[in-house]
Parts: structure tokens; sequence; C-alpha cells
């Protein structure tokens, strides 16, 4: 990621950890990374960049300290940006991607190998092709595609793999519709690579990527349609944001008793439950969580009584030692939530 497309995700009014905003590009979805990720209100980037280093980002800070960018707390290892800064990016054209707020319910990585492998193998069928090079992809995108391919092919795939792809495209900017048609391979059609396409675009890869996840997530989603094409190709690759045991245990919560006997029905830890919960709270909307039982009112009103300031402030070492004694963090940190949640919806 170039200086410019990492100052994008950085902001001139908020304090940001890179390490969160590293950490969300690799996956690796811890609460504290989710929480933040929230915060910041890049959660959708999260598992974007699976194979980004860490430290990745590093020379990109370095880039924009050297530009006068862009100002580092060392001791709190937080970064914000210059009003030169904010200026200059304000400036610079980026892409602005219309699907966003879909990303963390694809898994937009194996949709795009699916898709690709899928228009390769309907075009060489259509021009009666058995012999070429497949794309590369991972075993299960090959065993997917094959079983769709063996399902959906006939006289008339490709034209209306073709006409469905049309009719996805001509709802994006002309520029993600160019880029996801350059990448495209099939007979007689090598497709680009990202850096050909940067290079071919003018522009950065990291701009590059965020068209494409734009054009996979529009295909994916017009593939909901149980007429589409691609529909038993892309639509499973739809989820709920949330792991499978974390969803248990919001299942186990919903069928009652406190958190311990959910922990003790479940035969995990406490903690754990704790951290399904945030985990849920975090990346579920407002009312799919069960505030109700889990930080019923008089909670909340406690916490609302206790904390004051900006919401990124607040720290529960500032809480009146009673309220510590009284309320794990975990209640503070779901009240944090709850309050997130409200400023959305509101």
């Amino acid at each position: 990621m170039e200086a410019s497309d990492l100052g994008q995700l950085l902001s001139a009014k908020q304090d940001r950890r890179i390490r969160v905003i590293e950490n969300l590009l690799r996956g690796k979805k811890t609460v504290s990374t989710l929480y933040w990720g929230q915060r910041y209100h890049l959660l959708p980037l999260l598992n974007l960049a699976k194979q980004l280093d860490r430290g990745g980002l590093d020379n990109a800070v370095q880039e924009l300290q050297r530009r006068h960018w862009l100002t580092v707390d060392t001791e709190q290892k937080t970064l914000r940006l210059t009003d030169q800064g904010a200026q200059a990016l304000a400036e610079t054209p980026t892409y602005q991607p219309q699907t966003v707020d879909q990303w963390v319910n694809l898994d937009i990585m194996a949709a795009r190998q699916r898709l690709l492998l899928a228009v390769q193998v309907t075009s060489q069928y259509a021009h009666s092709k058995a012999r070429y090079y497949p794309l590369a992809t991972d075993q299960e995108t090959r065993q997917r595609v094959r079983q769709w391919f063996h399902g959906a092919k006939g006289p008339t795939l490709a034209s209306t793999l073709a006409q469905a792809l049309v009719a996805s495209l001509q709802q994006l900017p002309a520029s993600t519709a160019d880029i996801m048609t350059d990448q495209f391979t099939g007979f007689g059609q090598p497709g680009l690579t990202l850096d050909q396409l940067a290079l071919a675009h003018q522009t950065t890869l990291w701009q590059v990527r965020l068209r494409q996840f734009d054009g996979v997530t529009q295909i994916a989603r017009d593939a909901r349609h149980p007429e589409h094409p691609l529909h038993d190709l892309l639509a499973p690759l739809w989820r709920v944001p949330v792991s499978t045991s974390a969803q248990a245990t919001l299942a186990a919560v919903a069928a009652g008793g406190d958190l311990q006997q959910v922990a003790d029905r479940r035969q995990i830890k406490l903690s754990t439950v704790r951290e399904h919960l945030l985990e849920a709270a975090i990346m579920l909307p407002l009312t799919d969580f069960p505030y109700d039982s889990v930080l019923p009112q008089p909670v909340r009103a406690d916490f609302q009584a206790a904390v004051q300031g900006k919401l990124d402030d607040w720290q529960y070492s500032a809480l009146p030692q009673p309220m510590q004694d009284q309320y794990d963090f975990f209640y503070f940190r779901l009240y944090a939530i709850w309050r997130i949640k409200q400023e959305v919806t509101a």
C-alpha cells in the first residue's frame, strides 16, 4: 500500500493505531482489533490483504512522515494526519466503493477466484476448447467451479453469463467496469495482472483492488437471485460476519441463563463467552444483539452517569472504584459498542 492510500485510512481528528489497520487487513479478529476497527469506520477492510506482512505498512507511515502529512505519538503508538496532510489527501483522487457496506458479509477473495475461473472456463467452453491452462487457484476453488460448470453448461451459458455480468457492471463506475473486464481471462484474451492494471489505469495497486472488491461484490450481490447463472457458485459465499463459535454462544445466551451458566453449558471459559459476545455486538446490527438481557437498562444508566467526554477517550481505569468492583471491563466495552451502534442508527 502506497503512502497516499494509507493516508486515506487515517484522520486529522482521531488518533489511529497502525497495528489495528494492519491487523484488520491481515484478518486478525481479536476483539481489540474489531472494536477499534469499528471506531475508525474501517471494519470493511477485514481480511482484504491476508498476505500483508507484519510491519508491511511501516514504509508508508515513514513516507507520510517525510512529507509532513503525519504525526506519530511514539508513546501511544498512534498516528494522526496533519492539516497539511489532510488537505493534500483531500485533493488526491481516490476511489469510493459503492458496495463497501457489504464487504464484511462476503468472502470477497473466494468470490474473486471463483468468478475469474468461471469466466475463463465458460469462454473456453463456448469456443470448444478443452485444452488450455486454467488460472492458478486453490483446490477448493477448482472443485467448486468444476461442480458449478457441470451443472450449468449448455449452449446458452456463455451468452447468459455475459448478459448477467454486463448488467452488474453497468451499475458501477466506468473505471471499475473496465478493471473488472480487463482482468478476465478467456479464449484469446489473457487477463491483466493487478500490477498491469495499475499501470494501464495510471493508479496505485490499492486503488485497483478497491475497484476489484467493488466489482466482485456487485456481481456476487446480483448472483443472490436464484435465476442468476452464478447463483450456485457465489451465493454460498455470503455469510454472517461472526464466527461459528460466537454464533453458538449468542444462541445459548438467547436460550436463557446468566453468562456463567452459558459458559458451563458450552464447556468454555466465561472469558471466552464474553469475547464471543463482544465480537457479535461489534459485527452485528444493533437489533440483532440481545442488549436488553446482556446489558440491561439499569447497567446502561450506571455507565451513562459515570462516563463523560468523547468516546475514544473513555478509560475503564477512570471509572469510580465501586463501579470497577461491580462491573467487569466486559460491560464497559459492551456499553461503548452499544453507544456506537446508537450513533450509527440515529
